[in-house]
């Protein structure tokens, strides 16, 4: 039998009290990092469900915020847009249906507020800007906004607020700081060098087809860009290889630039622009000069002139009667007296004429014996009168013609600005200019044409302005002159290539001229040597053109490509001004910014190739630089309208 000695016995007592105690402790560290665990567990879970619940809030703010930011953007678009924040402020509280969500929230300011939200604008911007976001590179007239929103969930174990802020800007971009903007699908394909000196933008797709073609700004599609040979658009037509794209890569998928008429840009729509307003913004009426009525250039233009049904002077035949008629707008439409008149007399038995100018009616019986008022042959103005001559586009029908008799309102430039001008009488524009200068502090610097002559298979309205080297400058003004018209419209000669004090003829520096813009149905250049009884020809491109100058901001309709039609084509770009003559072996000038927002109406034949009507000119093109200053934009500019995002934020 073993004796285990008192001394042994009491070590191994020691060990197995160190073995319990060791075993305690270790049992104490397992309890207390077990419930750390569960702690932190707990804090996660409470910290997870918090997050979570703050996610949904501000997807909830959001929600309100988006609300409010649509409103007043929908209300953008309608021009109906109201600068006091309580209008917007109670939308979210009033409109967002709950009954779906999962989660019930109150909405509130950043003042506790409850039921409204904080709508912010910020003063009417009236200077125009450089713009942010995908409109870089453009100038703008915009007016900030601020849009601040709480969201609360209602009935929760975890109360957690959030709040979004979200700032946008609503912004009015002139149209014409664009070389290139199209509404419809964009052709371009030019047989010859081509250079696009400033951005492009396109409301639907862009055909870009020519080897030829350099762009060194951006191009932008809201669909699709086709730099390729083949146009997607036509049945069996092909350019060339891809163009150079100096100026980056086109963009496909941008946001729609909003059109200044209708909700939409349905190009039916935007066409309702140039014609006479509807009822409810009626010429001369109050309405008519809000700023919904405004868009119409009608409305807008200083000077109105229109002429009768059967107003037409064929200019082989003296003009007859009082068939033109001029308003001077300044909220009301005034008519103007004529200055200008045509006195039949008999002499011997004879039956002769003479031309009375700068005089009134009642100054006529001043000499009775001659120029008694009844004996007025004509009335009318020593600027504007009626005209006719050929166009072979329109009358085409496959080449055997006739060409087609335009019967046009023409407009010259050169008088016009001596009527405008004029001090000695009192029946020239100058009271009406003065008048102008003293309600508005500008100037008068635009007319809308409106002609009465019907269209019919062999004739066509139309409008011409000429001898328009240098504009209308009364009193020395350099605002420029606009002309509006819905019907098609024909440039003869070289047309705002000088000012006072130089001259900008046959180049691309546009540093002596004017603001300048021609708004129509359809646009087509007549050179300096065109003659108006050439024009209908039997023989095609009888009409020998000559070396012109075109200097304005230009905004038309085309004839579309018909893809139904092998080989059709509108055009393109490079056809947008419309020729009649043979321009080979000469060069047009042209420095402006081209704008197609709609489907001509009256001049609708398609375009046929060179060889046929016309021949091709040297095409010396250009954007205006000046268009991109405020205060060189040309008179009656529409603008189009953009909503940009710019900062987001959230915080709690």
């Amino acid at each position: 039998m073993q004796i285990i000695s008192p001394t042994k016995l009491k070590t191994q007592a020691r060990q197995r009290g160190f073995a319990l105690i060791l075993t305690l402790i270790m049992l104490g560290v397992v309890l207390l990092v077990f419930a750390s665990i569960l702690s932190w567990a707990y804090s996660n879970a409470i910290m997870t469900a918090r997050n979570n619940q703050y996610n949904m809030s501000v997807n909830a703010a959001e929600s309100a915020v988006e609300l409010v930011v649509g409103r007043i953007d929908r209300d953008f678009i309608y021009s109906t847009i109201t600068n006091t924040s309580s209008a917007y402020a109670s939308l979210p509280a009033q409109i967002i249906d709950q009954s779906g969500w999962p989660i019930q929230y109150g909405f509130s300011s950043t003042n506790g507020s409850t039921g409204t939200v904080d709508v912010v604008f910020a003063p009417q911007n009236d200077v125009i800007q450089p713009l942010n976001s995908q409109y870089a590179g453009l100038n703008g007239q915009f007016q900030g906004l601020d849009v601040y929103a709480t969201a609360t969930p209602i009935g929760q174990r975890y109360t957690v607020p959030a709040t979004v802020h979200e700032s946008v800007q609503f912004a009015n971009i002139p149209l014409y700081q664009f070389a290139i903007f199209y509404n419809l699908n964009l052709e371009i394909s030019p047989g010859g060098t081509m250079l696009i000196k400033g951005p492009v933008f396109c409301n639907a797709s862009i055909w870009e087809g020519s080897s030829s073609l350099t762009f060194n700004s951006t191009v932008t599609a809201v669909g699709t860009n086709y730099p390729q040979a083949a146009d997607p658009f036509a049945l069996n037509y092909s350019g060339t290889t891809p163009p150079t794209f100096a100026g980056g890569a086109p963009v496909n998928n941008a946001n729609a630039l909003v059109m200044p008429i209708g909700t939409n840009n349905n190009p039916q729509s935007v066409l309702a622009m140039l014609n006479l307003p509807p009822v409810d913004y009626a010429m001369g009426t109050a309405a008519a000069y809000s700023s919904n009525g405004m868009k119409y250039p009608a409305n807008g233009a200083d000077l109105v002139i229109s002429n009768f049904y059967n107003g037409t002077n064929d200019g082989a035949t003296l003009p007859t009667g009082t068939n033109m008629i001029v308003y001077y707008q300044d909220f009301g439409l005034t008519q103007l007296p004529y200055d200008y008149y045509r006195i039949q007399y008999v002499r011997n038995g004879v039956t002769s004429y003479s031309n009375v100018n700068y005089v009134s009616a009642s100054m006529l019986g001043t000499n009775a014996a001659k120029t008694m008022s009844t004996n007025i042959y004509y009335a009318g103005f020593t600027w504007v009168t009626n005209v006719a001559f050929y166009d072979w586009r329109e009358g085409w029908n496959g080449g055997s013609g006739p060409a087609k008799r335009v019967e046009a309102v023409q407009i010259d430039m050169g008088l016009l600005n001596t009527w405008l001008n004029n001090t000695l009488v009192t029946n020239s524009g100058y009271s009406s200019d003065q008048l102008k200068l003293l309600h508005t502090g500008n100037h008068i610097a635009s007319a809308y044409v409106y002609t009465s002559v019907p269209l019919t298979s062999s004739q066509l309205p139309a409008v011409r302005v000429t001898d328009g080297a240098i504009l209308p400058h009364p009193g020395g003004s350099t605002r420029g002159f606009s002309v509006a018209t819905p019907f098609p419209m024909y440039v003869w000669k070289d047309y705002n290539c000088q000012d006072t004090s130089g001259s900008s003829l046959t180049t691309s520096v546009t540093t002596h001229t004017y603001p300048a813009s021609l708004m129509a149905d359809a646009i087509t250049i007549l050179s300096d040597s065109w003659v108006d009884y050439n024009s209908s020809a039997a023989t095609l491109i009888s009409p020998t053109a000559g070396t012109t100058t075109v200097n304005a901001a230009m905004l038309e309709g085309i004839v579309q490509t018909d893809p139904t039609i092998s080989g059709n084509y509108s055009g393109g770009v490079e056809n947008f001004l419309r020729l009649l003559e043979g321009w080979s072996g000469y060069t047009l000038t042209y420095n402006g910014s081209i704008v197609v927002l709609f489907n001509s109406q009256y001049a609708t034949n398609h375009w046929q190739s060179p060889g046929n009507y016309y021949s091709v000119p040297t095409r010396n093109w250009s954007f205006d630089t000046n268009f991109n200053y405020a205060v060189k934009l040309p008179p009656l500019m529409p603008d189009i309208r953009a909503m940009i995002r710019g900062s987001w934020s959230t915080h709690q």
